[in-house]
């Protein structure tokens, strides 16, 4: 169940406590500019994540311990410069981000203007995901490239996720207060984060097992048939029915000209317009049937149900039978 959390603070100690508290322990300087203290954070767990917009109103310095679990951040406005353990400074802007990974301390230095949304994701949980897409143990820990990459085909769709979470944290809605819909979230910046950054384990990520696509790709398409409403991600899909991300994606191409997750959204589509046709209209709503079905955005769900069957999903609850 996601809670939310929404402070302000002009003290430095709260503040800093604040940070500690959602976060890792850290020292937060105020040196070195003008302007006092006005520090702004909203946060959230969702499933196993922490997710906060963090503001300081002024520009700021922190130093934290050394991270025991995975953190990004990405910076939402104005700029920073940042570095992770002895390793060399990098400066982000609006829209790009780093990935902090486990043993080692950060430095970070924010503009006045600068607003990040920042992500913890523990490394159990982290590492256990790896080690299912792997099929096998790690051999090694996982460790990320510094900066993050938000503009491959990936990155950009893992950049799609953390905006979902970024509008949660302004506008809270029933989606992120269903613990089916948490875990659905979660999958998908955890699929995001291992399979769009770039990190030591990446190429054997990359290399596909043997196995016998046909049967698979059946598989996987009786399981969302059967199973519409499970919080699907390509990366669970492709570890039900033992194939690598790759593999999945390119028997679905082969098999259905189309890739998986489209493929479920078609599915869930087409099950809303029967579950509509199907319902009274004074014992459900749009809503509901969306929701039963896995889908998170209300509004999205209308546009491609529109575009799909040529009207309204409320037009076809409230047709006359």
């Amino acid at each position: 169940m996601t809670t939310h959390t929404r402070r302000r603070t002009h003290d430095r100690d709260e503040a800093e406590r604040i940070v500690t508290q959602l976060y890792l322990p850290h020292r937060l300087s105020l040196s070195g500019g003008p302007g006092a203290l006005a520090m702004e954070v909203a946060g959230m767990g969702v499933g196993a994540l922490t997710v906060g917009r963090i503001a300081y109103g002024r520009r700021a310095q922190l130093r934290t311990a050394d991270a025991e679990n995975f953190h990004a951040n990405i910076t939402v406005r104005g700029r920073a410069r940042a570095r992770a353990g002895t390793g060399e400074p990098v400066t982000t802007v609006a829209g790009e981000g780093l990935v902090y990974s486990p043993g080692a301390p950060a430095e970070m230095e924010w503009s006045a203007d600068a607003e990040h949304l920042c992500l913890m994701i523990p490394r159990a949980r982290l590492e256990s995901g790896l080690e299912a897409l792997l099929g096998r143990s790690l051999r090694g820990r996982l460790a990320f490239d510094f900066r993050a990459d938000l503009l491959s085909p990936f990155g950009r769709r893992w950049r799609t996720v953390l905006d979902l979470l970024d509008d949660e944290l302004e506008h809270p809605t029933a989606a992120t207060r269903d613990a089916r819909m948490d875990r659905h979230i979660e999958g998908l910046v955890l699929d995001g984060l291992l399979l769009g950054q770039r990190h030591n384990h990446s190429d054997a990520l990359a290399r596909d097992r043997p196995v016998r696509l046909g049967s698979a790709i059946k598989r996987a398409v009786e399981l969302i048939e059967e199973r519409p409403s499970e919080p699907w991600t390509t990366v669970r899909l492709a570890t039900e029915v033992h194939l690598s991300v790759r593999a999945l994606q390119e028997g679905f191409r082969r098999d259905l000209a189309t890739p998986p997750m489209t493929y479920l959204r078609q599915t869930r589509l087409r099950l809303a317009r029967e579950a509509l046709r199907a319902a009274e209209r004074d014992a459900t709503t749009v809503g509901a049937v969306a929701l039963g079905l896995g889908i998170l955005h209300t509004g999205r769900f209308a546009a491609a149900y529109r575009d799909a069957f040529g009207e309204a999903p409320s037009d076809t609850l409230n047709r006359p039978v």
